[in-house]
């Protein structure tokens, strides 16, 4: 008896996966080989190609938060509680996803930076306030202008900014 139709196409998709992957490492490998030899000239120049900043930070996606996740629960508990701590935040998300915060010490620190990072964004960009230094941080929402002329600190708690 012959594959069925399903199989035949899982087996294709599967396949047209790995050779995407396949030519991506590749690409890689031959960006990466010309940004030695881009070194090597900067180097003859009296440049030290280590000083240059690259183009942008390039976060490393976890397996465990979707696009946005993180800074919308800072977002939803700053909102529920008023002040917050990273710790607090990767706890409550560890427990919504079915891991164990306090057995699994890797996985918790893992969530406390990413939290951490996505609080500093926030405050970088001005919606969010630090309260304190070190391990007893907190933070909360700026309070907006009485004026009522900029809205996007308000937008912050109700989502839609």
């Amino acid at each position: 008896m012959g594959e069925s139709f399903v199989i035949s196409g899982l087996r294709e998709k599967r396949a047209a996966l790995a050779g995407r992957i396949v030519d991506l490492r590749r690409e890689a490998e031959n960006l990466q080989a010309q940004l030695v030899h881009l070194d090597a000239v900067l180097k003859l120049y009296g440049l030290e190609p280590a000083e240059i900043p690259n183009k942008g930070r390039m976060p490393v996606r976890s397996a465990y938060f979707g696009r946005n996740e993180i800074s919308q629960r800072c977002r939803d508990m700053i909102r529920q509680k008023g002040t917050i701590k990273a710790v607090d935040v990767a706890i409550q998300a560890m427990t919504d996803k079915g891991l164990d915060p306090m057995n699994d010490k890797a996985v918790r620190r893992d969530f406390i930076r990413r939290i951490l990072t996505t609080l500093h964004d926030l405050r970088r960009y001005g919606h969010v306030e630090k309260i304190g230094y070190g391990n007893g941080v907190r933070w909360q929402a700026v309070t907006p202008p009485d004026d009522g002329a900029d809205s996007s600190q308000q937008n912050l708690l109700t989502g839609r900014g």
